[in-house]
């Protein structure tokens, strides 16, 4: 499954995903995230995503999805956590860092700076 997102939107998920590991006790380098966020998205790894094709459109966000689509990423997101051997925190921290919904309809516990709206590109 691959989920087309902006570069930057792929970076401040890698932001996200650190400040939310940090949260939870679980230390991940800043480069362990932003691999980990590439995974999220259905790539291999970084290079893999830096190599996408920058002329295909974006996916729709979590909140646009039907409830089949959205089960389907949630559950292929859910297998990427726990390859990466966060079975004990990946559901937190899916919930809490929303890899691919709105960020700026996410409550969080603490801010994590400015709101991103939409998918779009850089």
């Amino acid at each position: 499954m691959i989920i087309m997102m902006s570069e930057k939107r792929v970076k401040g998920l890698a932001k996200r995903l650190r400040k939310v590991l940090r949260d939870l006790g679980v230390e991940f380098k800043h480069y362990a995230c932003v691999e980990l966020a590439a995974r999220l998205c259905g790539f291999r790894d970084w290079r893999h995503f830096l190599s996408r094709d920058l002329e295909a459109p974006l996916s729709l966000l979590d909140e646009e999805l039907s409830e089949e689509e959205f089960a389907a990423r949630d559950a292929f997101q859910m297998a990427v956590s726990q390859a990466a051997g966060l079975g004990a925190v990946a559901r937190e921290l899916l919930d809490r860092a929303n890899p691919t919904g709105s960020w700026a309809k996410h409550a969080t516990q603490e801010p994590f700076g400015e709101a991103l709206t939409g998918n779009d590109p850089v």
